[in-house]
């Protein structure tokens, strides 16, 4: 059974939603629910609620959020002036594009301010790149810093990532479904170098990212109700499509559970314990979840390849002792040019663990607390109690 405290801020963000005024729970705290709404980053979709469900703005908790959400507004502006000034610079040039998640979702709330984005995500093709560097400096981005899946650069307080790839190639499940992503996309009517996919493909990939939070380390209300909103303004999606896409992804059973959760949030859906399960998990997470929920999926990951969550435990102790390589070398430079030093590098890094950064030791105490047997096992169960797991070997 869903808490008041639950009960009252899916309200809140009904309301917001629907511009409907709901009753909420007698017992509902709003200094308590708005902390919930900062930590998963739902300030103006919290505050349009409250509002909308006669929560006085006279008190000090209601004037916060309305200067959150006054100071969200104008981010809002100023990223959608910078994403726009992009989108034509990428015309201009003949650049190829694909808006992704926030960048596409944000429209879709009544207010883009009630939907944050931490950054832009845009897919580009990454032999146009050395095309698209001149015309990030032109714009005044700097900072440009290249992961696995994307280039991202910054101007101020703007982010935007550039996306080499739909799905980072180390979730190589999902990246086996959609290789680089350009096979889905087509192109838009809007725009010469735009691109979008079909809206059951966008559902699909708006899941399949939703599922990667999840089962990385646990996802927050912002990524769940992202679902809700793109499903009640696409109402005609070919749902048979979508679930068939979704098997191939091995998704289709979490995909019913959340969908069932989001009914019983928003629709007055019968609960069950998949959905109170994931509602326990989302409320918990945080906008990107938890450290804990980091380090155990981690260690289930390697699991699959190990074989057994002892090992696994086994495998992280040595690894905390003996640090591989790979992190010695960014931690100390000469191990770039003289990888035999390594040994030593070892004694060098357990005397300073000892004797300089003391805390370092039990920090590691704790993480191998967090990394036991049970936990890893309880981690895995818990993913395929809702319909997840990771489905490759490392």
């Amino acid at each position: 059974m869903m808490d008041s405290q639950k009960t009252g801020i899916i309200l809140l963000i009904k309301s917001a939603l629907t511009g409907e005024k709901y009753t909420l729970p007698e017992d509902f705290d709003i200094e308590a629910a708005a902390r919930v709404a900062k930590k998963h980053q739902i300030i103006a979709l919290f505050y349009y609620g409250a509002l909308n469900c006669g929560i006085s703005e006279a008190l000090p908790v209601m004037q916060n959020l309305f200067m959150l959400t006054c100071q969200l507004m104008a981010l809002s502006e100023r990223q959608n002036f910078e994403i726009n000034s992009l989108f034509k610079a990428f015309e201009e040039n003949k650049i190829d594009y694909l808006p992704l998640k926030g960048t596409l979702l944000k429209k879709l709330y009544p207010k883009p301010e009630m939907r944050t984005m931490s950054d832009a995500d845009i897919f580009i093709r990454t032999e146009q790149y050395d095309n698209i560097k001149p015309i990030m400096l032109e714009l005044g981005y700097g900072g440009e810093y290249e992961s696995d899946h994307e280039f991202a650069w910054n101007k101020k307080n703007v982010v935007i990532e550039l996306h080499k790839r739909l799905i980072p190639s180390y979730n190589k499940d999902y990246y086996e479904y959609y290789g680089d992503g350009w096979r889905l996309a087509q192109p838009s009517l809007k725009d010469n170098t735009c691109y979008e996919m079909s809206a059951e493909d966008e559902m699909i990939y708006n899941f399949t990212h939703y599922a990667k939070h999840y089962r990385d380390a646990g996802v927050g209300i912002k990524h769940i109700v992202d679902l809700w909103v793109y499903k009640i303004n696409n109402p005609k999606l070919d749902n048979d499509y979508i679930l068939s896409e979704l098997k191939k992804l091995q998704l289709d059973v979490f995909y019913e559970n959340t969908m069932k959760t989001l009914e019983n949030w928003f629709n007055s859906g019968k609960a069950n314990e998949q959905t109170e399960f994931i509602t326990q998990i989302i409320f918990g997470s945080g906008v990107y979840g938890t450290h804990e929920a980091h380090l155990l999926s981690a260690a289930v990951k390697s699991s699959k390849s190990l074989g057994t969550s002892q090992k696994t435990r086994a495998k992280r102790i040595i690894d905390t002792i003996f640090l591989p390589y790979s992190s010695m070398k960014e931690r100390y430079e000469v191990l770039k040019k003289a990888p035999i030093l390594l040994p030593f590098m070892w004694v060098v890094r357990w005397f300073e663990a000892i004797f300089i950064r003391k805390g370092s030791i039990k920090y590691n105490q704790r993480r191998l607390k967090i990394l036991s047997t049970e936990n890893i096992n309880d981690y895995q169960s818990a993913l395929n109690f809702v319909g997840l797991d990771f489905n490759f070997k490392e």
